[in-house]
């Protein structure tokens, strides 16, 4: 327990009212980046049927398709893994995890102390 101690943080409403803020942030990202590949599937869909309606028996056409369904399964499978990281990290945040609070924590004063000493003296 003495161990994880360190990464337990008291409830600070500002704190918190920040992670949320974030949270709602990330939510809204993901859904318009989901909506946005969602049209960019369903454009690559229609182009790959088309593209197989009009396909004519040259190899230089079937395999022209072929790299546009590997293309778009390699660009669907890179997104899918980049919406779950989004998403358990707003999940991490519902959640209230201690680890993900402390890691927020960390990076704000991190980045302060770096503003701070790279702020300019005013006179």
């Amino acid at each position: 327990e003495a161990s994880h101690r360190s990464y337990r943080l008291s409830t600070d409403s500002g704190l918190l009212l920040e992670v949320a803020k974030t949270a709602t942030s990330l939510e809204t990202q993901l859904l318009h980046m989901q909506k946005a590949f969602q049209t960019k599937k369903r454009s690559n869909e229609m182009r790959l049927k088309a593209m197989w309606l009009r396909l004519s028996a040259t190899k230089s056409n079937k395999d022209a398709l072929q790299r546009e369904e590997e293309y778009f399964n390699k660009l669907s499978a890179k997104r899918s893994k980049q919406f779950a990281k989004i998403r358990s990290a707003v999940d991490a945040i519902s959640n209230k995890d201690p680890k993900l609070l402390f890691g927020f924590v960390r990076a704000v004063h991190d980045a302060t102390v770096n503003d701070d000493l790279h702020a300019s003296a005013v006179s």
